[in-house]
């Protein structure tokens, strides 16, 4: 039987950004041409509501705005947009509302305004609090910039959260440490440390095939993850996810809801969703280009560039990929609730889940599966040998 929860996570993309960061493999742009705010907004209304007459009466969870840099967005557009879901679902007073903001003094002008506009969570991309590393992360600002954008944000907002990047070149455990300490006497509720990836189709990618960019070797990356675990342990931030780390209860609600296999909705261009209808779990993808996106939301066309029927074996398989990533694991009960799946041998290597029990990388009992501390620096590839 499939989850009977009204419970809806709602993400929107705003795909467009002040520069194009080199690592940065999102669905992102620079605009070439002036932004057609009214434009956008009735697009983005357009797609509500379609979404809202497929789905019928929902409670939103969660809103939570991506990007791109979706501070960057007229406050009025994000509270019309805000005020038109709370139109067609229910918005309430736990409805946690996320906007991702950079440290530029343009954002920081938004902030009061995003506030009193009813979002009540920022997430900051601070990425390092060093100079030379922003240089090379090819960011906007300054460290006195995040400095700032974090001090307006405390004011303004009962929820902060900002990003750190780890894993650079030449980076060291020392200069980590004290990156960290920074970070920390900074910090509110809510840390992410991501260690720098190199994604295909980025400048990045080129520069590290040419051997332009040398990442520091595996048993030193292991080495800053490990660093991470315990000086944010001993700040309390406890981890709940590979790269998360909160005070106990301030975890992102929206990205946990995601990762435990519940329901969400994409709005946007190139937004994602899984959502359910007829007993049924569908993979949605909207036309990523955001001039065809909105071309197409205009001339009330689909904007559905996917709409996909997930078996409910591979539903179950998507869950265990990023429930797994949470370290409380995944709630076997409640897979088999949203999936219809009534064993783990249906999608899982039962041989390779008891070998790495054995050895110590998973503890499962009748409630979850979880990868242990032991397991985390291996998580990629535990997950891929345990998926059939």
């Amino acid at each position: 039987m499939l989850n009977k929860s009204k419970e809806i996570a709602v993400y929107v993309h705003w795909p467009f950004c002040a520069k194009k960061c080199p690592y940065c493999d999102f669905n992102s742009h620079v605009s070439k041409q002036e932004i057609n705010y009214k434009d956008w907004e009735a697009a983005y209304k357009n797609e509500v509501n379609i979404e809202q007459d497929k789905l019928g009466g929902k409670i939103v969870r969660s809103i939570f705005f991506g990007g791109g840099t979706p501070s960057l967005m007229p406050p009025n557009l994000v509270d019309s947009i805000i005020q038109h879901i709370g139109k067609k679902w229910a918005i309430t007073n736990k409805t946690e509302i996320t906007v991702e903001a950079n440290p530029s003094s343009v954002e920081i002008q938004n902030f009061k305004h995003l506030a009193v506009n009813g979002v009540n969570r920022l997430s900051l991309g601070i990425q390092s609090l060093n100079d030379n590393s922003l240089k090379f992360l090819g960011r906007n600002h300054k460290a006195k910039d995040s400095l700032k954008a974090l001090e307006i944000a405390k004011k303004n907002f009962d929820r902060v959260s900002f990003d750190l990047i780890y894993g650079l070149p030449l980076q060291t455990a020392a200069a980590w440490e004290k990156e960290l300490a920074d970070a920390i006497s900074l910090s509110g509720e809510h840390m992410s440390a991501y260690q720098l990836t190199i994604e295909k189709g980025t400048p990045f990618y080129s520069m590290h095939r040419d051997k332009k960019i040398v990442l520091p070797s595996e048993s030193t990356l292991l080495n800053l993850y490990k660093i991470t675990d315990s000086i944010l342990k001993n700040a309390k931030l406890e981890k709940y996810e590979v790269s998360n780390y909160a005070l106990k209860d301030a975890e992102s609600i929206h990205n946990v809801k995601i990762w435990e296999g519940f329901e969400y909705c994409g709005i946007g261009p190139g937004a994602h969703g899984r959502i359910q209808k007829n007993n049924k779990w569908f993979a949605t993808h909207k036309y990523s280009s955001p001039n065809i996106w909105l071309y197409k939301n205009l001339k009330g066309d689909s904007s559905l560039y996917k709409n996909d029927v997930i078996h409910p074996r591979e539903r179950a398989q998507e869950i265990l990929l990023t429930s797994l990533r949470l370290t409380k694991g995944m709630k076997i009960k409640t897979l088999f609730e949203n999936t219809n799946i009534t064993k783990l041998d249906t999608f899982i290597n039962i041989d390779n889940l008891s070998r790495f029990k054995k050895i110590g990388l998973i503890h499962i009992n009748h409630e979850s599966l979880k990868i242990t501390n032991k397991g985390f620096p291996l998580l990629d590839t535990i997950i891929n040998k345990l998926l059939l």
